[in-house]
């Protein structure tokens, strides 16, 4: 695998970020934050600069699959460490020496990218307008993807099948650059017509406005205790959920949705998602004692991995937090915001177990004759995939215990980060050891580009065995 065209397109991808991050500086000198201003145009300097240096230095070229899951990897890790200047710049932290601030601003950074929404900082609503829309522009950036997605246009065929694979984009129209067309328009018009409703409904601040949009929408920082105050009203918090689902099905949902092919836009998996939906808000609202109303409202923040928490999740007993936990890990439909396993995994996986009892049983009552009991490859890669992602939890939760947490605390903290939900039952703090900072974080980036992405990138094999177990996992990501 040549390294030269993957740095090359990062290089582009780079000059992407420093120009759609460029975006919140004339803002913040409307409103007259001038050093504000000038740490985001650091920021937005340095993505140029790197961009530049990197297309200077390596020749662009087509992309295979492999090359794409690398990648993606690469590329969240260095949009967030570069994004991470104006956090550095101005510190809102107060952090204690040099390593803590720059690891608090990566952090923070990270958290954006991915969509999580874990911060350190004690008082968002005090940030500056133009702060708070670049954190809400770095959300953007990562989670509806829309840096790839303008990559994705100066690509050869060959290139975008490869890259559409890895970011999990189906094509739902009559060609991928109309698909992905489609997803700038209608997340667009999504976060036009939702920032007008919450500015009309007590948000009078068109840039707050749009900010909590894409926040909603994507799943990243949520609002502070305060903030909630202001959004209590029975239609604020309807808007809210209304937006929190749109970001957590299908993206063909939407577009069926939107084009009127109704028919279309009630699939298998959005079925289950929403049994899954009815069945958590029974189950929590019987557990925690709270009304019907908030029970499916969280239940809607945490499946779509939105994370946003208004009753203070972290005082429910624990079966109340079980059901949360699950309901992170199962998370919801493909192609969409939401992180964890993916409701279209978890019905790959018992269709192919159902098959393979039916082949099973017919076997044993005509065993001279031959059937094709399952698919393999559709069992192995479900199987697969469920199982790295649990794996990948446990031994995560397991170690973030040693910063003196219960384990069922360190689970739902992994487990956070991990489906990019970012709600904190407290150990995440910014006086917690650098060690378990880095741990979350990246938790968080293997939440967001998914461990089979960085299996195939970094995965060498010689031997037939270990070939065909990396050819089952690019199946697997193909598929989910």
């Amino acid at each position: 695998m040549s390294k030269k065209p993957i740095f090359a397109n990062l290089g582009f991808l780079l000059q992407i970020s420093g120009l759609l991050t460029l975006v919140s500086v004339p803002i913040g000198l409307y409103f007259k934050e001038t050093e504000a201003s000038v740490s985001v145009l650091l920021a937005s300097v340095s993505y140029f600069g790197c961009g530049f240096l990197l297309n200077a230095l390596c020749e662009r070229k087509e992309l295979s699959f492999r090359s794409s899951c690398a990648f993606v990897s690469l590329a969240f890790v260095l949009m967030s460490l570069v994004g991470s200047i104006p956090y550095v710049y101005s510190d809102p932290f107060q952090s204690s020496n040099p390593l803590d601030r720059f690891t608090n601003a990566w952090f923070e950074s990270v958290s954006g990218f991915t969509t999580t929404g874990f911060s350190f900082i004690p008082n968002s609503e005090a940030l500056p307008r133009t702060i708070l829309l670049y954190r809400s522009l770095t959300e953007l950036i990562g989670g509806i993807g829309i840096v790839f997605l303008l990559l994705v246009f100066f690509q050869t065929e060959k290139s975008m099948n490869g890259l559409s694979e890895t970011l999990g984009i189906e094509n739902i129209g009559n060609g991928l650059k109309k698909t992905y067309f489609s997803v700038f328009l209608i997340y667009g018009v999504y976060i036009v017509i939702f920032a007008a409703l919450f500015y009309i409904l007590g948000l009078y601040d068109v840039v707050r406005a749009v900010s909590f949009a894409i926040d909603v929408l994507t799943g990243g920082f949520s609002p502070s205790q305060a903030q909630w105050n202001l959004y209590q009203s029975v239609p604020m918090i309807i808007c809210i959920m209304l937006l929190m689902f749109v970001g957590s099905v299908n993206f063909g949902f939407n577009y069926n949705l939107l084009t009127y092919r109704l028919k279309k836009t009630v699939t298998k998996e959005v079925k289950l998602y929403l049994v899954v939906l009815a069945t958590g808000t029974l189950l929590i609202a019987a557990l925690s004692g709270i009304n019907v109303f908030d029970s499916l409202f969280h239940v809607v923040s945490m499946s779509s991995s939105t994370g946003f928490d208004y009753i203070d999740i972290p005082k429910l007993n624990d079966n109340a937090k079980n059901v949360f936990i699950l309901l992170m890990i199962l998370g919801a439909c493909s192609f969409s915001m939401a992180g964890g396993i993916k409701i279209s995994r978890i019905i790959s996986f018992s269709e192919s177990i159902k098959r393979k009892i039916g082949g099973l049983l017919r076997k044993k009552r005509y065993p001279r004759v031959k059937y094709e009991t399952a698919d393999e490859n559709e069992s192995f890669s479900a199987a697969t995939s469920i199982l790295l992602f649990l794996c990948t939890l446990f031994v995560f939760a397991i170690i973030f215990t040693t910063i003196g947490v219960s384990f069922m605390d360190a689970l739902f903290e992994v487990g956070s980060a991990l489906t990019t939900n970012g709600i904190s039952m407290g150990a995440t703090i910014v006086s917690m050891p650098i060690f378990h900072k880095y741990l979350l974080m990246t938790a968080m980036i293997i939440g967001r580009v998914e461990i089979t992405t960085i299996l195939i990138a970094i995965w060498k094999s010689d031997t037939k065995i270990l070939n065909r177990i990396r050819l089952q996992l690019s199946r697997l990501f193909r598929r989910s």
